[in-house]
């Protein structure tokens, strides 16, 4: 298929959160894994970083034991090693954990609303497969290919409505099911951030491949008082962010463009669906409340 979801990461196993569960289906209880895998990979996220970023990327993962015609899942079965055989740094140390690649990882936004009703969206990373790397052919990277449609571009704004140096771009990228994520991605760069203000449009399908940066940084501020010490605070700021750093310069065109018909249609599900999670988060914090 050309409309293109696709990520590449290659690192060090960092931890293994997965557990056994089972849904039901067809009336029939089906065992299944999934939950979390971290990866750290060190790897420039720009061509002009002196320095290597260190990422913990956290990778969905999750599958039934059989698939829908009754015959066993490789994707349980690769979870199932993962759990079983696979060593990480949480578990051992760096020198001794286990080298790891995914090839077809996808980009998904989880999105839903906190309980004091604020709206929460951030990109995830889902995978079925996971395979050990030789540690001399271990090349770390974490990157992504994807084809979206443009829903708009431009300078970030701050809290006071002044454009940041940071330019963005929105994608409405299509999922499984006729369902479509609407995801924010930064650009490398001024040169992509210049090419992607020229020759993107709203509406235009295009390809953009770039890194993931799945990190965390710690920042401290002070704070004065009326007398005596200013008081310090330490917070840790995670960051899932998507850099564009580069792409196609024209639009895809004809059977590799999406329908701007199915996409409105989609948008329209997608705002119907959030705004009944809304209302449930709603009934939810008002059982919650005292």
């Amino acid at each position: 298929d050309c409309k293109e979801n696709k990520v590449r990461i290659e690192g060090i196993l960092s931890e293994v959160n997965l557990k056994h569960s089972s849904f039901q289906k067809n009336g029939k209880e089906m065992k299944a894994l999934g939950g979390e895998i971290k990866i750290r990979v060190e790897q420039k996220l720009t061509k002009t970083d002196e320095s290597l970023s260190i990422l913990e990327i956290p990778v969905q993962m999750f599958a039934s034991e059989l698939k829908n015609d009754g015959s066993p899942n490789p994707a349980y079965e690769n979870i199932s090693r993962i759990m079983n055989e696979y060593v990480s740094i949480a578990a051992s140390d760096e020198a001794h954990a286990d080298r790891i690649r995914i090839t077809n990882g996808q980009i998904k936004m989880n999105e839903y609303y906190s309980q004091n009703g604020s709206f929460i969206s951030f990109p995830r990373i889902h995978a079925s497969f996971v395979s050990k790397v030789k540690k001399e052919d271990f090349k770390p990277e974490a990157t992504f290919s994807v084809t979206f449609a443009v829903a708009n571009k431009g300078y970030e704004l701050d809290k006071d409505g002044v454009e940041t140096d940071k330019y963005c771009v929105t994608g409405i990228l299509p999922q499984y099911g006729g369902k479509v994520d609407v995801i924010k991605f930064n650009t490398a760069s001024k040169n992509v951030a210049e090419a992607v203000s020229e020759y993107w449009e709203q509406g235009d399908t295009v390809r953009a491949s770039g890194k993931l940066n799945f990190s965390s940084r710690t920042e401290t501020t002070l704070t004065e008082v009326d007398f005596g010490d200013p008081v310090e605070e330490t917070r840790t700021i995670s960051v899932s962010e998507l850099i564009i750093t580069g792409g196609s310069s024209t639009p895809l065109e004809g059977e590799f463009a999406y329908n701007q018909d199915e996409i409105m249609s989609a948008l329209a599900d997608r705002k119907a669906r959030l705004a009944e999670l809304k209302e449930n988060s709603k009934k939810d914090g008002s059982k919650k409340a005292p």
